[in-house]
C-alpha cells in the first residue's frame, strides 16, 4: 500500500464534525422525548411501591390489635408491629417478616404515625399512616400525600 493510498483509506473512517453534530442532536431529541416519560413511570412506581408498603403496615397493625385487643399507641409508633416496646399481653409479633425495623416509603423517608388520626381525621378515626412522596415535609399539598388508616 502506497502513502497516498494509506492517506485516502484513513480520511474515509474519520466522521466530519457536521456529522457528530447531527447524530448529537438526534440523541438530544429522543432524550427530550423519552426522558420525561420514563421518569413519569418510575415516580409511578414508587407511588405503587409505597402504597403496597402502607397496606401491608394495615394488615400488621390489624393483626396486632386482633392480638393485644387494642392498636400501637401513638408513643409506641410502627415500631410496636417489629418488636414488643413493653410487655404488651398477647403481643405475637413481628407482624412484619423479614424486618428489624419500621419501614420507610419508597422515597427512604419514614412513614408518619398519627394515633389519634390528626391530618385525615374526617376520614380515618383511629389512626392514619402517611407519606409526604419524594419531597419530606408538611410544605408539600396535602393531595400529593399517600395516606391510610383505619
Amino acid at each position: 500500500m502506497t502513502s497516498i493510498q494509506y492517506k485516502k483509506c484513513r480520511m474515509r473512517a474519520a466522521f466530519t464534525m457536521m456529522e457528530i453534530m447531527v447524530v448529537v442532536f438526534i440523541i438530544g431529541l429522543l432524550a427530550a422525548m423519552v426522558g420525561p416519560r420514563i421518569m413519569k413511570q418510575l415516580f409511578k412506581g414508587q407511588t405503587t411501591t409505597t402504597q403496597s408498603t402502607i397496606s401491608a403496615l394495615k394488615n400488621a397493625i390489624t393483626e396486632f390489635k386482633m392480638d393485644t385487643g387494642r392498636f400501637p399507641t401513638q408513643r409506641e409508633g410502627l415500631k410496636a408491629i417489629i418488636e414488643n416496646p413493653g410487655n404488651i399481653k398477647g403481643w405475637d409479633g413481628p407482624y412484619l417478616e423479614g424486618q428489624d425495623e419500621a419501614p420507610q416509603d419508597a422515597w427512604q423517608y419514614d412513614f408518619i404515625f398519627n394515633r389519634p388520626a390528626t391530618v385525615y381525621k374526617s376520614k380515618y378515626k383511629t389512626y392514619e399512616i402517611i407519606s409526604y412522596g419524594s419531597e419530606e415535609g408538611e410544605s408539600t399539598p396535602k393531595d400529593k400525600w399517600l395516606h391510610g388508616g383505619a
